[in-house]
């Protein structure tokens, strides 16, 4: 496997990014958690679509949070939980990117 130095690079980057996210979470557990509102702003940021954040909860790699059982109570999202994510998923593309260099 040969990865190009600026894909390491932003794999460190977010790996590390997601590390301190953890450990913002594990000082103070509220502060790690957004709206939901928020968490499609903060993909779309990332190049991600809105829609992503969904499909990701559907499927299990995200636990959203509702605040109350009313029907309107907001979700929130924990930004460790997304960015570890993220990370897991550049990482696979990335990968898989260069496993096909040899092909």
């Amino acid at each position: 496997m040969n990865i190009e130095l600026k894909d390491l690079l932003s794999l460190v980057t977010d790996a590390v990014d997601a590390g301190v996210q953890k450990y913002v979470r594990s000082c103070d557990p509220s502060a790690d958690y957004i709206k939901q509102g928020e968490a499609k702003r903060y993909l779309q940021k990332l190049g991600f679509k809105a829609a992503m954040l969904q499909r990701w909860a559907d499927s299990g790699l995200l636990t959203p949070v509702k605040t109350s059982d009313a029907q309107n109570a907001s979700v929130l999202y924990s930004m460790a939980d997304i960015k570890a994510l993220i990370s897991s998923i550049r990482l696979k593309d990335i990968t898989n990117k260069s496993d096909h260099d040899y092909i």
